[in-house]
């Protein structure tokens, strides 16, 4: 009842921000519409987090350019152009509704509510704001932003706002998170939000920890564009060393993540059957080999929590059969495997394993690991197991995402907007650069441990570690998990090559790793490419779509290097 409370109210207060102006003629007003002020702002606090959560997996998941550009997976069956890099424009609407929401939270909350729960309001709003306007120009470049959003304002100057040069949008973005620590540091919980804040519950607490975390965050995106105005070092120092002043995202329950209700479309998480109910829109999302060989060589136990085994297992025969072995269906081919992965073409390699990855950027990942061969023993695999999918973007010789993947909610399975294993990442790097004079190896092993955490992970986990050599499943030893990380760790020559790889991990199915590979080429992951648009090279922008507003747009893509609006110029952060 509560859920459909909130639906009804958000569904008039956006009848409400949507209306015509209150300077139309009464006649065209009507009798049955709420003005704005009967509903509170609290049911558009749970808009804008909501919303902000779809955009987040709508970019991580369903979009495939991100989990493209970050080898977290791999498409095949149709559209899966995304994956060689052949990408369109991307168009700012796609983040308008809480921005323009997290502007109205703040001025209403400004008139009609006072002391704590007034500061509560618009920090938040600033703080989503300050997410969102992060993304964007870390993803575009140059955007509007000091005229964005006030179109009501009328005139030119607002219906087509200037783009703003990056770095005028990232100190905006930074004096708006400093602002929300502020306007935060005596806010407890406000109970009028307990319920509509669906992210930390009206923890004040908790959000002034975000709005930290991410000035750590966009601080070193920005380690590379340190100038007078932007001090990195320093200003990472400050909120490092002074924990009062400036808390940050400790252990996983600080994490800023949203849970999927999974009671109808609008609130089920997008790989589930009421949002896919055709389940090849499941099955084409496919894992990459990236990632699936990363875990595997490091026996990582996430490797068996985000992913499922194949469902036919490839071997070297002597004839061509299907059979059932030791409960797993495996598939003998009388071709020679060795000769064929040992020659110049990667398109065509076999993969025996019982964990494989999609290659990355292939020109017809429909036939990876036989998989074009389908046809030619389907009716064999389902004789022996009806419960395999052999529809449309099977492959059984591909791995596919883990079940819980697959449903409408799931306790492990959120949208995910910042976690305190990330943080522990960035604590690392932060040390490794000299900013801070923490322990970089200590930070990099809590953020190991937080992410293990974070997915339920504990030590002894049984059938939880993938042995390549015998194909079987051991149980998880944490103690030699950590040994070894710490040994790739200190023969590292540059210590950020193994934070940004564990981090990476961490990081699975969000955008944060693009971001970080733009800046640091960890992990390497062009080396993967096999048959990208650009030979090995990773896109390292969206390209604007903005007719109306062309002029400026086009005084913005004169400043990319080169000035070509596309995925491969070089924005100021870049350059």
């Amino acid at each position: 009842m509560k859920n459909n409370i909130f639906t009804i109210a958000l569904s008039m207060i956006m009848l409400v921000v949507t209306s015509c102006s209150e300077s139309l003629d009464d006649i065209n007003i009507s009798p049955n519409t709420l003005p704005d002020t009967a509903v509170d702002i609290k049911f558009v606090l749970t808009g804008i987090i909501s919303e902000s959560a779809k955009i987040n997996t709508n970019f991580s998941l369903e979009k495939g350019e991100l989990s493209a550009a970050t080898q977290y997976l791999q498409r095949d069956f149709t559209s899966y152009e995304e994956n060689n890099y052949q990408w369109g424009g991307t168009d700012f609407n796609n983040f308008y509704q809480p921005l323009k929401d997290s502007d109205y939270i703040y001025q209403r909350a400004e008139i009609e509510k006072t002391d704590e729960v007034k500061n509560y309001y618009q920090a938040v709003a600033l703080i989503i704001k300050a997410y969102q306007f992060g993304f964007i120009t870390s993803a575009f470049g140059d955007v509007p932003y000091s005229k964005a959003l006030q179109a009501e304002s009328g005139g030119d100057e607002f219906f087509k706002p200037v783009y703003d040069a990056q770095k005028d949008v990232f100190i905006g973005v930074l004096t708006s998170l400093k602002e929300a620590n502020t306007l935060l540091k005596n806010t407890g919980v406000i109970t009028e939000a307990v319920d509509a804040d669906i992210m930390y519950h009206g923890d004040g607490q908790k959000w002034r920890k975000l709005a930290n975390s991410l000035l750590l965050r966009f601080y070193l995106r920005l380690s590379e564009k340190s100038d007078a105005d932007i001090n990195v070092s320093s200003e990472i120092a400050a909120i490092v060393n002074n924990a009062n002043e400036f808390p940050i995202l400790e252990n996983n329950d600080d994490n800023a993540v949203v849970s999927y209700i999974g009671t109808d479309i609008d609130n089920s998480w997008p790989g589930g059957p009421l949002n896919w109910s055709n389940r090849s829109e499941f099955y084409r999302r496919k894992p990459s080999s990236t990632i699936v060989n990363d875990l595997i060589d490091l026996k990582d136990p996430r490797l068996t929590k985000w992913i499922r085994p194949v469902d036919v297992q490839l071997a070297q025969g002597t004839t061509n059969q299907v059979v059932l072995e030791n409960n797993r269906i495996k598939r003998y081919v009388d071709i020679d495997i060795n000769a064929i992965n040992s020659d110049d073409n990667q398109e065509n390699d076999i993969n025996t394993n019982l964990f494989v990855g999609v290659a990355v950027s292939l020109s017809a990942p429909n036939d990876f690991n036989l998989g074009g061969t389908l046809s030619d023993y389907k009716n064999d695999v389902a004789s022996l197991d009806e419960n395999v999918y052999l529809n449309a973007a099977a492959n059984p010789h591909a791995s596919y995402l883990a079940d819980m993947y697959a449903e409408n909610n799931h306790e492990l399975v959120k949208s995910i907007f910042m976690t305190s294993a990330e943080v522990k990442f960035l604590l690392a790097e932060a040390s490794s650069r000299g900013y801070i004079t923490n322990n970089a190896y200590e930070h990099y092993k809590e953020g190991i441990e937080l992410s293990f955490d974070q997915y339920q992970i504990t030590d002894g986990d049984a059938e939880t570690i993938y042995d390549e050599a015998n194909h079987t499943l051991l149980n998880f030893n944490q103690t030699e998990y950590i040994a070894n990380a710490k040994q790739i760790f200190d023969n590292a020559s540059n210590k950020l090559e193994p934070i940004m790889h564990q981090k990476w991990i961490a990081l699975w199915l969000t955008s944060e790793s693009w971001f970080d590979f733009r800046r640091t080429g960890f992990p390497n992951l062009n080396s993967n490419i096999i048959a990208g648009t650009k030979g090995q090279q990773t896109p390292v922008r969206f390209w604007y779509i903005d007719s109306y507003n062309e002029e400026n747009m086009l005084d913005a893509i004169n400043r990319l290097q080169p000035a070509t609006n596309d995925q491969w110029s070089k924005m100021w952060l870049l350059q």
